[in-house]
């Protein structure tokens, strides 16, 4: 996989974004993928995107993700933070 992907906006326009991290749950049986377009929040930290990351036979196809999911996806940041601190 790439470092950059294409990702569609709300209205229909591709805009290209940075690939942070890509993964795999056994929990879940989903692949998962983080991702930036480099915007800032109010604290100055980079917003990251997560989804459910398919592929298809054209490619791969971002799938937003359940609650249930993301908790567990924030688990796993939490743990990457953790490791890097260390």
């Amino acid at each position: 996989m790439n470092n950059k992907i294409n990702v569609l906006n709300e209205n229909g326009d591709e805009i290209e974004a940075e690939v942070l991290l890509y993964f795999s749950l056994d929990k879940t049986g989903k692949n998962y993928i983080l991702y930036t377009f480099g915007e800032m929040d109010e604290n100055k930290m980079e917003t990251v995107h997560a989804s459910i990351l398919n592929e298809t036979e054209d490619g791969y196809k971002l799938e937003t993700m359940p609650d249930e999911d993301w908790e567990t996806v924030k688990e796993v940041m939490r743990e990457i933070i953790r490791n890097e601190q260390n």
